[in-house]
């Protein structure tokens, strides 16, 4: 899984890209696994990507041939709606 972590407390600016890993468990379903916080993820966790492996989840993919420079600018705001 790729995505973003969301702090409860305020909207936040979101730079750059989070990944875990999930697991289907008989009897419980999805459970995810973040080896960073140690923790399952929960609710405060937002969703990009999903696949096999880290290089089919990457919220970002492409290739390019040529010269020339490149720029990627990432924002991502998460807010709860009530």
């Amino acid at each position: 899984m790729s995505g973003y972590h969301h702090n409860d407390h305020e909207v936040v600016h979101l730079p750059t890209p989070h990944g875990w890993a999930e697991a289907f468990v008989d009897g419980l379903g999805w459970v995810g696994f973040d080896p960073c916080t140690g923790m399952s993820p929960e609710e405060h966790y937002v969703r990009v990507a999903m696949a096999l492996d880290a290089a089919g989840a990457a919220p970002v993919a492409g290739s390019r041939l040529g010269e020339g420079g490149e720029e990627l600018d990432v924002d991502v705001v998460v807010q709860r709606e009530d």
